[in-house]
């Protein structure tokens, strides 16, 4: 049976059966290197690649329609500090301008942005 739910990231999308159980929250660091916005239809939000910390060489995106952490990202970006994020690895992400990810896609709901000392 098919059913039509509403994502957490304001997609609507409809899915067979029963949706998957949500990943366990983590919290990983890393430097934000890019922040991209969208405001098309279905989706008003961002998402940011953060190169991780204790990874070294590994990429991933957070997304986020949440104004404080966009705001909390992109000011990361501007001052290259380290930040920490929160957030459960998304099975099905979405993309806002169609395609594919070719990183792993968190959807967040916490930034900890940290000065430099």
């Amino acid at each position: 049976m098919a059913t039509k739910q509403k994502t957490s990231t304001g997609i609507d999308r409809t899915r067979k059966g029963p949706a998957p159980a949500p990943a366990p929250a983590v919290e990983l660091f890393g430097h934000v290197i890019l922040v991209e916005g969208y405001a098309v239809p279905n989706f008003t939000g961002v998402h940011a690649l953060v190169a991780l910390r204790d990874t070294p060489g590994k990429t991933v995106a957070v997304l986020t329609t949440q104004q404080r952490l966009q705001t909390l990202l992109e000011a990361a970006l501007t001052s290259a500090n380290l930040i920490a994020f929160f957030g459960r690895l998304l099975v099905s992400p979405p993309t806002p301008r169609g395609g594919s990810w070719a990183v792993d896609v968190y959807g967040i709901d916490g930034v900890i942005l940290y000065s430099a000392p």
